[in-house]
């Protein structure tokens, strides 16, 4: 994906998300519920406001790094040789963001939705559309497993971007459909840490390896 439709797309995830948000300023009530406990159910209460604006904000957000980040990477390290990658993952994280604000909205409406369900689906499925991709991201400081050996060793970068490129894709389609499966939480966060942390465990011993 070119950066300059990456752009126009998540132009169009960020006004979408202005325009739900417009709808639920008209129709929510001024005290919301504003957090939730591992069971899904509200704890606490406070503005409407928070949850309006989190979808907007955090895509402008992307929007903005998008442009930024290839302006500020260090030199051997740009972001420009893997830019149709890095384009394709900010588009990613813009969606992710429209979906879990909305997943957020609806909960704020006490419509009747398993948020713990549904966010850590959402979760999930982005891992595993960004573990499909993710061997194609090449050394920088911003986007990747990005530590210490894969940073000063490429073969160790890009054997740890592998690995973990399988890993994210199978487990998080795995971890999707348990999550929509409605197992507890406690057990969806744990799969999700695990499928995160491991290429960062792993990545030492390959670098031993390869160096």
């Amino acid at each position: 994906m070119k950066i300059r439709t990456s752009f126009y797309v998540q132009l169009g995830i960020f006004v979408i998300s202005l325009v739900i948000g417009v709808y639920y300023a008209l129709i929510l009530p001024g005290r919301v519920p504003t957090h939730w406990d591992i069971h899904g159910q509200a704890d606490q209460y406070g503005g409407k406001w928070f949850a309006i604006c989190f979808g907007p904000c955090m895509i402008l957000f992307d929007l903005l790094l998008m442009f930024v980040l290839p302006r500020i990477s260090p030199k051997n390290f740009e972001i420009e040789q893997f830019s149709n990658t890095f384009a394709y993952a900010m588009v990613l994280m813009s969606a992710l963001m429209l979906y879990l604000s909305i997943m957020i909205l609806r909960a704020t409406q006490l419509a009747p939705i398993d948020l713990n369900r549904g966010m850590m689906a959402g979760l999930f499925i982005f891992f595993a559309l960004l573990g499909n991709v993710l061997g194609k991201v090449r050394r920088n400081f911003f986007i990747g497993v990005r530590i210490p050996w894969t940073i000063a060793s490429e073969p160790t970068w890009d054997a740890t971007h592998r690995l973990a490129g399988r890993l994210w894709f199978v487990g998080g389609l795995i971890g999707a459909v348990l999550a929509l499966m409605g197992v507890p939480m406690a057990v969806s966060i744990t799969f999700l840490l695990v499928i995160a942390l491991y290429p960062v465990l792993a990545s030492y011993f390959i670098y031993q390896k390869l160096g």
